[in-house]
């Protein structure tokens, strides 16, 4: 079918995945470095999928599902992560683990294909002179 866009390959998660990865890991370093344990890990994994979802990938169902449980399980392993990591090293691997539930979700998502409803042409009210009728 014209314009279908093709479903997200797993090679090509598995890259962005990776590409996170070290974005993350980077910030993580530069953060630890600096002496801010106490500092949230800067959201650059989300902007790398971001990039790449509006660039290459727009599945807006998929897009829609994977940014909810990537970001649920990344809120809920932050709430069990911190008691017993520092703030920075429990935020990265809440993040790597809502990268990783997100690119599968999404991965999974842009396979469903949907029934696409048929439209149906609206025949014209009138064929007349395309002026609003006079009072």
């Amino acid at each position: 079918m014209a314009g279908e866009t093709q479903p997200v390959e797993w090679r090509e998660a598995v890259w962005v995945l990776l590409g996170c990865s070290a974005m993350s890991a980077v910030a993580w370093g530069i953060l630890a470095l600096w002496g801010g344990r106490d500092q949230s890990l800067p959201p650059a994994a989300v902007v790398i999928l971001s990039q790449w979802f509006w660039t290459r990938h727009r599945f807006w169902f998929a897009g829609s599902v994977a940014a909810v449980t990537g970001s649920v399980t990344a809120f809920l392993l932050t709430d069990g992560l911190r008691p017993h990591l520092d703030r920075l090293s429990a935020d990265a691997v809440a993040v790597e683990a809502g990268v990783l539930v997100a690119l599968v979700v999404f991965a999974v998502c842009s396979r469903l294909r949907f029934p696409r409803r048929a439209v149906r042409e609206q025949p014209a009210a009138s064929a007349g002179s395309g002026r609003p009728p006079t009072k």
